[in-house]
């Protein structure tokens, strides 16, 4: 089913109204020639702007924690007992009944092709470790739809909770090892794709932090004289947000979590000089329709300067954010 502006417009403050939320209008300043207008609620999302001619649909997917073990994920048990789990019969959002987060992502399927998007964001943890079960259930439901996708890797989908190693080699293990066939860019840490005259761009920032090939790799992109709307896991830190990637207290002194996830602890020198020239960056994008994270599990909205970051709701019970970008 199509959606135009005025029905999809209706149809989000509709929502808002219902869940008690605002809807919340961006517009870049007005003596800058490129302009971009943001229409949202927790799950729809209209962005109106200058720049393109064609209507484009995504459907954006975070946060689905599958996990459907079977004999071949045996050995590596020790590994992920924990999070094997979590998220075990999530209350689906609209009916509040138990479900399955295998069933609920083959309804996210099932919206994409309804919806006619013209594209997939997943945008990590879209499973709870690197089972090769899970990341065929996966690569499967979503080849059934042929709508073209883009992948980008969470904290959880490559990390096998007490395996020795840092945590960037061992992203870069099973994110080769195990989660290659979600990928369709050779590069696991970055990717671009035009739809329709936007660049989709996703960046791998699981490990709260961006490298320096990352960032060379962005610098191109945001010189592209297309729209560009970032896709990452872990949102990017603007003025009051708590933890997440660029936050100027983190490292070794603020992590909490390091011991209950058997990983490696966050660095104590704190964020690479290269993260922090990504979040200046992304803030400098000329033509920045959005940034769309995930990883928080909760509807988060927030601008700052030429940057409007929304977070989607986690997918474990059937929740996305579906995205409709049209010209201004």
């Amino acid at each position: 089913m199509s959606i135009d502006r005025r029905s999809f417009i209706g149809r989000t403050l509709a929502g808002v109204g219902a869940a008690g939320l605002t809807g919340l209008s961006f517009r870049s300043p007005e003596n800058f020639e490129w302009q971009c207008v943001h229409n949202t609620n927790a799950m729809q999302t209209l962005i109106s702007m200058s720049g393109i001619d064609q209507t484009v649909k995504i459907l954006q997917i975070a946060d689905t924690h599958i996990s459907c073990d079977n004999e071949s994920d045996k050995p590596y048990e020790q590994y992920s007992a924990r999070m094997n789990k979590a998220f075990i019969q999530p209350k689906h959002y609209k009916t509040g009944l138990p479900s399955a987060t295998t069933d609920n992502f083959k309804e996210l399927m099932e919206l994409a092709v309804a919806e006619k998007v013209d594209m997939i964001a997943l945008v990590g943890d879209i499973v709870n470790y690197p089972s090769a079960t899970a990341v065929e259930f996966v690569r499967s439901a979503i080849l059934k739809t042929g709508i073209p996708y883009i992948y980008t890797a969470g904290n959880h989908d490559w990390h096998y909770e007490g395996l020795p190693g840092s945590s960037e080699t061992l992203r870069k293990e099973w994110c080769e090892k195990r989660l290659r066939p979600l990928y369709t860019s050779d590069n696991i840490g970055y990717s671009s794709n035009i739809v329709n005259g936007i660049n989709m761009v996703a960046i791998d920032n699981s490990t709260y932090q961006v490298s320096k090939e990352q960032v060379t790799f962005y610098k191109q992109q945001m010189n592209r004289p297309e729209p560009l709307a970032l896709f990452v896991h872990i949102p990017l830190y603007l003025s009051s947000m708590r933890m997440c990637c660029g936050h100027p207290q983190w490292g070794a002194a603020t992590d909490r979590g390091y011991e209950t996830e058997r990983r490696e602890k966050w660095s104590a020198a704190g964020n690479l000089p290269s993260t922090m020239e990504f979040i200046q960056l992304v803030k400098a994008t000329p033509r920045l329709a959005g940034v769309f994270a995930g990883h928080w599990h909760q509807y988060y909205s927030i601008t700052e300067g030429n940057v409007k970051q929304l977070l989607a709701l986690p997918g474990f019970n059937g929740q996305y954010r579906l995205i409709q970008f049209q010209s201004l």
